[in-house]
């Protein structure tokens, strides 16, 4: 009964693992989720590498842009000061974010722009309904449409990029129609700041570039011309961890742990050794066993490491 239990225990885990491993992300902005609300497609592009914390952003942002996509909390003190120096080095940030907590960046770098947080609507110029708005790209040389998804506005810019029609207007009590204190357009949506040697561009919609939205009017071109030739870096600090996103990122560490030779020695070892003691059978053959069995499966294998590691095991 106890061998039943254990070997139950033993493929529930094996069976949980995988399918963490293999069932597809789905949280926002996520480079590995393939559904409308992820950027599998950003990632397909760009080849990006994912930030997990600020101190592997590179000091020096030469050729390199910071992709801020959809932050759902606020900037810090340190995260600020490791932004400003890859700006002042010539890095290129791109700051996507409709819900204004980009601002507390924006404020930190001393910046008199802000993103505003209430939502823009376009009756007339939209693609499917007003919550979709166009919006005119204006670059050096060429005016095209991109399409915005619930997109707030950016107040103070003095040079914008991206801007809604005149028949736009900003929803401020939220009744999905334009009241006579309610402002209207065109207002700014994308804005460019230079910055010492580097730049500094934020749009007031996260979702411009998610998988639903990229291939929207002009968006992905729009996205292609201002990244260039540059690596691309994604902040991942500043999305919400999901439980299941969580439970995924710690499978993931656990699977790349097993890429050294050490742990994947250890770990068919151990194995080994809790298959043979659930087994009857004399210590002598187990010993025996254990060691032969892994290097008739694998005779590549140093014999001295494998010994090592079942006289370490079998001590624990």
């Amino acid at each position: 009964m106890r061998k039943v239990i254990l070997l139950s225990l033993a493929l529930s885990v094996v069976t949980c693992i995988a399918l963490l491993a293999l069932y597809p992300e789905s949280a926002d902005f996520r480079l590995e989720n393939p559904f409308w609300n992820g950027m599998s497609e950003v990632d397909t592009i760009l080849k990006p590498t994912l930030l997990n914390s600020y101190a592997e952003l590179p000091p020096v942002g030469r050729n390199l842009t910071l992709l801020l996509i959809g932050p759902n909390r606020n900037f810090t003190t340190y995260e600020v000061e490791a932004i400003a120096r890859f700006i002042y080095s010539g890095g290129q940030v791109i700051l996507a974010d409709e819900l204004g907590f980009g601002n507390s960046l924006l404020e930190n770098l001393n910046l008199h722009i802000r993103i505003n947080g209430n939502l823009v609507l376009d009756p007339l110029f939209k693609e499917r309904n007003a919550k979709l708005p166009k919006a005119r790209y204006i670059s050096d040389n060429y005016v095209t449409e991109v399409i915005l998804n619930h997109a707030s506005i950016i107040q103070g810019c003095d040079r914008p990029i991206l801007q809604t029609s005149s028949f736009s207007y900003l929803d401020a009590n939220m009744n999905n129609e334009w009241d006579p204190q309610e402002w209207k357009g065109p207002f700014t949506v994308g804005c460019v700041l230079k910055i010492e040697e580097g730049e500094l561009i934020v749009f007031s919609d996260s979702s411009l570039f998610i998988n639903s939205m990229i291939d929207r009017g002009s968006n992905r071109e729009l996205l292609l011309n201002i990244i260039g030739n540059r690596r691309v870096l994604v902040d991942s600090t500043h999305w919400s961890q999901t439980t299941l996103t969580m439970a995924r990122g710690v499978v993931v560490q656990f699977i790349n742990v097993l890429s050294s030779l050490e742990a994947r020695y250890a770990l068919i070892l151990s194995a080994l050794i809790i298959i043979v003691r659930l087994t009857p059978m004399r210590w002598k053959t187990r010993r025996k066993i254990l060691v032969e069995d892994v290097l008739r499966l694998n005779p590549s294998w140093n014999r001295d490491i494998l010994e090592g590691l079942a006289r370490e095991i079998r001590h624990d």
